[in-house]
């Protein structure tokens, strides 16, 4: 089972590769009657049966005009559906544990072509095995339907995500039923996307571990003062090419000529958050279920450490022992920190 699940993935790879954007055509859509449609194609096959039986004329223009309809519809069922172009949107931020919510943009490219009709159905396409600890799948089978002549763009897909790192989505099952029912007509569409899953924050204390070069004799606390923009220092002459936002321009007004404001900050904003050393020796030997646990609670305390000095527009830098990121603050510096976290078991 598991090498004919193999071949038939690759043959999807090959048939359906990744991309953005899928506009439907006979290359990704399958088609088979439905359970419905066996029904009413065994109906016909009844009806001919007696009219050939009892000579019957018109049971037999009737099982003609049904079978017709059964394939007028086949076509029918292929015109809608092919009428479908699916686009994913970029997803937001996501944690272990955390619904991710993936969006799909139907019809988004609005050319003044045709739309598809009648409800249509997604789903992620199920997958069979554990997922590896290098690709991180989030399985969820909820499915939703969607209403292709009133709906409203994003169609919301969502997952939740039980492991941190790289994130590898399902396939997306999209099917469809229309007109009659008697077909079914589908696909399994493979998005291009970088997603990544960061750890679970945990709250916890601020720990922040000054370097040595920069601590004091008395704590471990730097107590430096820096030019910066936190609190306001003194009044010192303006100079020629400062900046006119830095200008006490009440001093002005009152007669004291032109003074500028100085400001500020404390260098105990400045520091490291260290993986313990504990944990990194640990990374190196076999794991088990305990040691994966202490070392996933210390990694959602250091992502929760990250978020919030980042919140706060702190300095601060991120040592794991096998990546080191030097003192920073700002969105990209969050960004990267996160996503050491994130990627930490890659140096096991």
């Amino acid at each position: 089972m598991a090498v004919t699940q193999s071949y038939w993935n690759k043959w999807l790879n090959k048939r359906i590769p990744e991309a953005a954007q899928h506009h439907l055509n006979h290359q990704n859509i399958f088609i088979f009657p439905a359970k419905f449609g066996l029904l009413f194609l065994s109906l016909c096959v009844l009806l001919f049966l007696l009219g050939t039986n009892y000579q019957n004329n018109l049971m037999l223009l009737l099982c003609y005009f049904l079978l017709a309809i059964f394939l007028v519809n086949l076509l029918a069922s292929y015109i809608n559906f092919a009428r479908i172009n699916l686009q994913i949107g970029k997803c937001s931020e996501v944690f272990v544990g955390d619904n991710l919510h993936i969006p799909l943009w139907l019809n988004a490219n609005n050319d003044g072509t045709p739309h598809a009709n009648g409800l249509l159905h997604f789903k992620f396409k199920t997958t069979k095995g554990k997922p590896s600890k290098k690709n991180k799948i989030c399985n969820d089978q909820s499915e939703t339907i969607v209403d292709a002549d009133a709906f409203s763009n994003p169609i919301n897909l969502s997952q939740k995500c039980q492991q941190r790192g790289k994130l590898t989505l399902s396939r997306v099952t999209v099917k469809s039923f229309y007109p009659l029912g008697l077909y079914r007509c589908w696909t399994h569409l493979a998005f291009t996307h970088e997603i990544t899953v960061f750890p679970k924050p945990l709250p916890c204390e601020i720990n922040l571990h000054v370097s040595e070069h920069n601590s004091t004799k008395k704590s471990g606390e730097m107590t430096n003062q820096q030019a910066g923009h936190d609190d306001f220092s003194h009044l010192k002459a303006y100079q020629i090419g400062e900046s006119l936002n830095h200008v006490a321009w009440k001093q002005l007004a009152k007669g004291r000529g032109m003074v500028s404001k100085q400001f500020s900050s404390v260098g105990n904003h400045i520091g490291w958050l260290k993986l313990s050393a504990e944990n990194r020796n640990k990374t190196l030997s076999a794991h088990n279920a305990k040691i994966d646990s202490v070392l996933e609670k210390e990694l959602g305390e250091l992502c929760y450490q990250v978020i919030e000095l980042s919140r706060t527009q702190r300095t601060f830098g991120l040592d794991l022992g096998t990546q080191c990121i030097a003192p920073n603050n700002g969105a990209a510096h969050r960004l990267a920190c996160l996503h050491a976290l994130a990627y930490f078991e890659e140096g096991r």
